[in-house]
């Protein structure tokens, strides 16, 4: 991975979120991109394009130069962050959005490994439902009590299009976090003796982590996996969607809300 997206309101920098981004920049050596939003103006009309293809105006960008000078009282958001990534040596740029943010979030995610961004706020022109549905990169959804990484929880639910990409990608994307404890989890119904494809799970895990384990749970799923979830320590939860058609369905039917209302867990989901 070599490029993260950072979502920011430009009035509030939240700790959380760039604990996480700038952590998982420093271990897979990557440039953290904060894009800010700042006041917005609800702009619909599509003839009304920004002056470049990403939606930033050439104004709206810096790689950092000259934003240390402050005292820290009074500094910026824009300028807090560069002054964390500096700190930890992260190669860092930022981006200021006044409108049409999603249009110019979506461009941007077509050249990004993966957003980063808080689980419950979000800036007033877009839902997480759609910021999901309209990326062209996976979204890492992190909680306000995030802390550390300790643990990764596969979740998956039999769909091997959907669960199974989520699990590549997100395999592909963090190889620093290939030594932590994997715990790929299934919730059945009590019918059901166990998952497809099984065997082939568990060797593909093995190529990748040292310590996985493949755990088939009887009940109701909603249940059973924030149980599950929330015996670990510090998890991250991976989760495959139904594709950019059918995410009303997916935040219906499927776990991601649960888990963001019962568990400290971010979650990372990918759409195939």
């Amino acid at each position: 991975m070599k490029k993260i997206l950072l979502i920011n309101n430009h009035d509030l920098l939240l700790q959380h979120t760039l604990d996480f981004a700038t952590r998982i920049a420093v271990d897979e050596k990557a440039t953290l991109f904060g894009l800010f939003v700042g006041n917005l103006k609800n702009d619909d009309d599509e003839n009304n394009v920004l002056s470049s293809a990403t939606g930033l105006n050439n104004d709206d960008y810096s790689e950092g130069k000259n934003l240390n000078e402050k005292p820290e009282h009074e500094k910026t958001n824009p300028e807090r962050f560069a002054d964390r990534c500096s700190s930890l040596k992260v190669p860092y740029k930022i981006h200021t959005i006044h409108n049409n943010f999603l249009r110019a979030l979506v461009d941007q995610s077509a050249f990004a490994d993966v957003i980063i961004c808080d689980a419950e706020s979000a800036p007033s022109q877009y839902s997480i439902k759609t910021l999901i549905a309209s990326a062209h990169c996976p979204v890492l959804l992190v909680n306000k009590d995030y802390k550390q990484t300790d643990h990764i929880i596969f979740a998956y639910d039999d769909n091997i299009s959907s669960s199974i990409h989520a699990v590549k990608i997100f395999t592909y994307l963090f190889p620093s976090l290939h030594y932590l404890p994997a715990h790929f989890v299934s919730v059945v119904p009590e019918n059901v003796i166990g998952i497809q494809y099984e065997d082939l799970i568990r060797e593909w895990l093995s190529l990748y982590f040292s310590s996985a384990e493949i755990l088939i749970v009887k009940g109701d799923s909603k249940e059973e996996l924030s149980n599950i979830i929330n015996a670990y320590s510090n998890p991250v939860v991976i989760m495959g969607s139904f594709g950019r058609s059918l995410l009303s369905r997916f935040f219906k039917e499927s776990l991601a809300q649960p888990i963001l209302e019962n568990t400290n867990a971010p979650i990372f989901i990918a759409h195939d």
